[in-house]
């Protein structure tokens, strides 16, 4: 009886190690086991759907909020809030790429679906240096089902800029590496369908 008490109290214990909430954005890392919860709310601000438009061309994404998201690989375990994302990409009228139906799936890995991340950026960063004393910006991961290239790192910054009562993102798309040549060949694409550069999006009903 006292061995199952005992096996009882561990398991309270290990359930318990699992439930410690450390803030994402400042709190510390690699603590396995730990729930890393946008205390903040930060993740929220950008949640919704956002469109760049100019002329006949477009860029709309729509950003969700996940919360409490099981993270496992070979060195770490623990939880966390992440936003994850799809976008649709209309040029000249005509639509290049749509990622969004990926959004009514529940992926396994919330880093599969095509946007997605959580990193947040607070002033001080060379990120962020006018940014207020509160004021916080996102870093997400980004990918291209039409074009993979190889040594590209693709990411979105985004930054609300709002103007008024109307709500504003602007957002910098670019990839912090190059394409690489595969056995000497020059790679197929060294851009994705969604043209790199900086879009100012205004949040949709």
């Amino acid at each position: 009886m006292k061995i199952a008490y005992l096996y009882f109290i561990m398991a309270m214990c290990i359930g318990c190690k699992a439930q410690t909430i450390i803030p994402l954005f400042d709190g510390p890392t690699n603590v396995n086991g730990g729930y890393y919860k946008d205390t903040y709310n930060d993740l929220n601000k950008f949640e919704g759907t956002w469109k760049y438009t100019n002329g006949t061309t477009s860029l709309t994404i729509i950003l969700q909020k996940r919360e409490m998201i099981s993270y496992d690989d070979s060195y770490n375990n623990y939880y966390e809030d992440v936003l994850i994302g799809g976008y649709i990409y209309v040029e000249n009228g005509i639509e290049k790429v749509n990622t969004l139906p990926q959004l009514t799936f529940t992926l396994p890995n919330s880093y599969n679906y095509h946007i997605s991340g959580n990193i947040i950026i607070g002033p001080g960063s060379i990120y962020c240096m006018d940014c207020g004393v509160d004021e916080r910006m996102v870093l997400l991961q980004f990918s291209d089902p039409n074009r993979d290239i190889l040594g590209m790192e693709p990411e979105m910054l985004l930054r609300r800029s709002d103007s008024g009562t109307i709500q504003k993102i602007k957002l910098i798309f670019r990839s912090t590496s190059g394409a690489i040549a595969r056995d000497g060949q020059i790679p197929l694409y060294t851009s994705y369908t969604v043209p790199f550069g900086e879009y100012l999006l205004v949040k949709q009903p």
